[in-house]
């Protein structure tokens, strides 16, 4: 017998699609748009398939582990709160999980710089002007919602 208090698995997926639809529209992504660009553009940042993405907006399935990550970082959430939201987890084990020292440090581009040894000042301006313009677009195709052509800078 099951004595696990957790809700039925429809509406488990019901209700983490609706919290991933939530988040991606407040991350910027167009997903309710006709010509789907909003969930190409989700699919490719996450790292996962159009039908994956389409699948579990519709609440029709949870993405695979591995895949947890990726979604996490396209919708700028927290991964714990990604699983919990999941079902894989409860609230309750999460908070019993211990904080892991593990973590990436931000890197700047000048770090990123120093990281590849680039240390002609031309060089360096020339790597960092390019940075600076790669983020606009990636910007600016996030806001457009489609990916398509890219913005001018």
């Amino acid at each position: 017998m099951d004595n696990n208090p957790r809700p039925d698995r429809a509406a488990r997926l019901r209700a983490f699609a609706e919290y991933v639809t939530s988040a991606a529209r407040k991350a910027g992504y167009d997903i309710d748009g006709p010509r789907g660009g909003g969930k190409t553009k989700l699919a490719r940042d996450a790292g996962v398939s159009l039908s994956t993405i389409s699948r579990l907006l519709s609440g029709e399935r949870a993405p695979d582990p591995e895949n947890f990550e990726g979604l996490a970082r396209a919708l700028g959430v927290d991964l714990r709160e990604l699983l919990v939201r999941s079902g894989i987890f409860s609230a309750e084990s999460m908070h019993s999980w211990p904080e892991t020292a593990v973590r990436s440090r931000p890197i700047t581009p000048r770090d990123a710089a120093d990281d590849l040894g680039i240390t002609d000042p031309v060089d360096r301006e020339m790597f960092l002007a390019m940075v600076s313009r790669l983020k606009r677009q990636q910007l600016a195709r996030r806001h457009e919602g489609s990916g398509g052509a890219a913005a001018e800078a």
